[in-house]
Order: C-alpha cells, then structure tokens, then sequence
C-alpha cells in the first residue's frame, strides 16, 4: 500500500507542478514574450510531462503483467528516466539535425564554407554524439581506468558510476529541453504583431556592403520598418520616428545608423523623423544607446524593434536588459539562412543566461549526490 499511495503523490505532484508551470507560463507571457523564464517554464513543461508519461507507462506495464508495484521499482524508474529521455530524443535531434543540414549545404553554396555557416550540424552532432557517448564512456572509464578489480561491485562505486551517468544524462535533457523552449519562444516572437500605438522603431544594424548600401539582410530590417510606419500612420494617423542603430565596423565605410539612415532619407522619411545611433557594436549596445537617445526626446515612448526573424527572441530579451519594454516586428530571410542563424541565437541566449544555467547545474548535481547517498544507505540497487 505504501508504494501505491508514493505512487499517487508522486504522480499528483508532478501533474500540480505541471500546472502551476503553465500558469506561470501564461502569466509571464501576457507581461511579454521577452522573459527568459518563458523558454524555462516550457522546458519544465516538457520534462515533467514526460516523466509523468515514464512514470504511467510503468504503472500500466505493472497492471498487464501482474507485477508488484513497489517502492524500490519506482525509484528504479525515476534514476532510469533521463536515459530513456535522452534515447528518445535522439531520433527527434536527428530530424532537426538533417532539416538543419539541408539547410546548412544550401548556405554553404551561396555563401561559401564557413564555421558558422555549419554551426546547425556541428550542434545536431554534439547533441547525438553526446548521447550516446554517455551511455558508453562513463562504463569504459569505471571498467577501465578509475576502478582497481577488487573494488567493482563495491556500493559506493557502484552509487558514483551510476549517479554521475545520470547527472551527464540530466544535463542533455536539461539542454534538450531549453532547445525545443528556445524554438517555441522564436516561432512565437517572430509572428507577434505589435499593436499601432508606437513613437519610435530601432531598426538594429548587420553588415553593409563596401560602398555602404544596405545588404539584403539589413534592407529587409528597414524595410519591415518602413511598411509598419505606413501601415500605422494610416490605421492610426500617428507617425512614427526612426532609431537606425549600428556603430561603424573596421571594413565598413561609414556606420551602419548612417547607412540606414540614409536609405530612409531616400525612401520617404523626413531629416527630422530619423535619429541614427552610431556607436553601437553589438545588439545590447543597439539597445542601450538608441534608448539614450528616446529618453532624450521622449521618456514615455512606446517602442517596437525590427530585426530579421531569427533574431527577434534574443534581442528582445536584450532590450528587456537595458529596460526598454519594446515589441519587435520581424522581417523574413532566406529559408536557409534561417535555421543557421536560430542555432547561433541559441549558443548566444545560453551565454546570456551563463550564471542561471550554471545555478541550475549545480542544482541538478545535488540532487544527483542526495540520490546516491539514498542510494547507498538504503541499499537501492540501479
């Protein structure tokens, strides 16, 4: 009776949890898409649904082959989740790894063989290699090189070898799981339509070419700007102004805010409705010194952004970071540029959140160390 009402709770426990996390989840998003924790909460989501999946479809195996459900089982179960987690992640990854694949050669033949023009397999590979290294090195190390004949079998090593492979299994579900949270918040931050109540847009800068015209990419930015000012002065009547943002690189000609800002001066826009920003090098920067300016002309303004697709979750989270509650409006790129460019604004978000994921490990360790010392005091096999 024990094990069926640890069982229950469990299982209630993770279902609470699980509802709590969308509350929270849905909460958070009607403050803004550009909270960090949206992609935790999701990928929260994910693995206690899935454990909560593990876990049921252990209780059914138990009722159609008349086997006892038991304390030590269920605990047996729990350790063992990860591996099965992982194992069948890696045939989604493996999808995504050959969808990002296609997708990388099609870049590479337009524009040439580059490191990070391959970024999209390198991490499908990683992901998949990783995976599996884990269910083979860690048992090669401890038979091979760590652990003297005499000690295998022996409960603490035994209780290391296992629960340190469950820590690196946890790890590729932690990262797994924020990868796929990752997607569903750049899908979601990509179709959002900001409302028609805004005074200024900053359209963020990328590279120009060497007579400093705008390169496809950028040309698309401002010319998403450009098509949301139109279509807002006239559902609205209320015009907007124009932050061009982008300091001027070591091969560029003239700053990226100038180049922007003269593309706009030939396509309509008044001296005065334009207000570049030219000493930024990177987006937190874009951020930071066009709101330097707003503040100047108008602390009370409403602000959307417009940069390319793929970059649109990132910088939003960046904007939030300087304290500018912007809205952002996407403009499209080419079918292969964009899942390249989603791996890199992945890589780039994990580096931004560097100290909470490092947090969350060592979380995750602990917990790892508690179940081994449980492991080995009440004699728990694995």
């Amino acid at each position: 009776m024990s094990a069926v009402v640890t069982f229950n709770i469990l299982f209630a426990l993770l279902f609470c949890m699980i509802i709590i996390m969308q509350f929270l989840l849905q909460k958070s998003l009607h403050k803004s898409l550009y909270y960090y924790r949206n992609v935790a909460f999701i990928a929260g989501i994910l693995f206690l649904f899935m454990l909560m999946l593990s876990l049921y479809s252990y209780l059914l195996s138990c009722l159609l082959e008349t086997k006892e459900l038991t304390l030590r089982y269920i605990f047996i179960e729990f350790v063992h989740f990860p591996k099965r987690f992982s194992m069948f992640a890696i045939p989604v990854f493996a999808l995504i790894c050959l969808a990002i694949s296609i997708s990388n050669f099609a870049l590479i033949r337009h524009e040439g063989l580059r490191l990070k023009n391959i970024l999209g397999v390198v991490l499908g590979l990683i992901t998949i290699g990783g995976t599996v290294a884990i269910h083979y090195a860690s048992r090669f190390v401890e038979r091979k090189i760590l652990v003297p004949a005499d000690l295998m079998g022996h409960p603490l090593i035994t209780a290391v070898h296992t629960y340190l492979n469950l820590f690196l299994l946890l790890m590729m579900c932690y990262f797994e799981c924020f990868f796929l949270g990752t997607v569903v918040m750049a899908y979601l931050a990509a179709r959002q339509k900001p409302h028609y109540d805004k005074d200024f847009i900053i359209i963020l800068g990328c590279s120009i070419d060497k007579k400093g015209g705008l390169l496809p990419l950028l040309k698309g930015r401002t010319n998403r700007a450009i098509r949301y000012a139109w279509d807002q002065e006239i559902a609205t009547g209320k015009p907007v102004q124009y932050i061009p943002s982008g300091g001027k690189g070591a091969d560029e000609v003239l700053s990226e805010g100038s180049a922007i800002e003269l593309y706009l001066l030939s396509h309509g826009a008044e001296p005065e409705e334009v207000h570049p920003e030219k000493r930024s090098r990177n987006t937190y920067e874009n951020f930071l010194y066009s709101k330097e300016i707003i503040d100047e002309l108008n602390p009370e303004a409403k602000v959307c952004f417009a940069t390319t697709n793929y970059h649109m979750f990132r910088s939003g989270v960046l904007a939030k970071r300087v304290g500018l509650n912007a809205e952002g409006i996407a403009s499209r790129t080419k079918w292969y540029f964009w899942p390249n460019g989603f791996v890199r604004e992945f890589i780039g978000l994990v580096a931004l959140q560097r100290k909470e994921h490092l947090i969350s490990m060592g979380i995750i360790f602990l917990g790892c160390v508690c179940l081994a010392v449980l492991a080995v005091v009440f004699r728990l096999k694995t």
